[in-house]
């Protein structure tokens, strides 16, 4: 008889088991809803790696100075110094946005670090042409990324 209840006992647990994981596979789960506006905490921090971003933008006329110089050391040296964080702020402000906007911003920073390889690839060879070319794409699509950055 005690072998009976214990047999029972077993048999009503994994009943239970199963009836619970029935119930949570079936659940619907309530969705999140996908924010469509920007909070103000997401805008403040948003802004923080804009005007890092920014910050090397307004750089760029110093850049096209080495070039225009033919300034090999100090080229490759801005792309790896003060250039060298802004793939991070990039990304970083790209997984700020909401979903509607990442995509795009993020192509556009990998079109801008794409550039920057370009850029420095061409210095290591001391090839001029290349260099200006590889720094008008970068400089083009610095700005349309910046273009890209919601403000409100």
């Amino acid at each position: 008889m005690e072998r009976f209840r214990s047999l029972t006992r077993s048999i009503m647990g994994i009943c239970l088991v199963a009836i619970a994981t029935l119930l949570v596979s079936c659940s619907s789960g309530g969705k999140a809803a996908v924010p469509t506006t920007y909070s103000a905490d997401q805008l403040s921090q948003i802004a923080i790696y804009a005007g890092s971003i920014q910050r090397s933008k307004q750089r760029l006329p110093e850049l096209a100075g080495y070039i225009r110089n033919k300034n090999w050391a100090n080229i490759d040296n801005f792309i790896h110094g003060p250039l060298g964080d802004l793939r991070t702020s990039m990304n970083r402000l790209a997984f700020q946005l909401l979903p509607a906007d990442k995509a795009n911003v993020l192509a556009t920073a990998d079109e801008v670090s794409a550039d920057l390889e370009a850029m420095s690839a061409a210095v290591g060879a001391f090839d001029f042409d290349r260099t200006n070319r590889a720094y008008v794409r970068f400089a083009k699509d610095l700005s349309t990324f910046t273009d890209l950055v919601p403000t409100e």
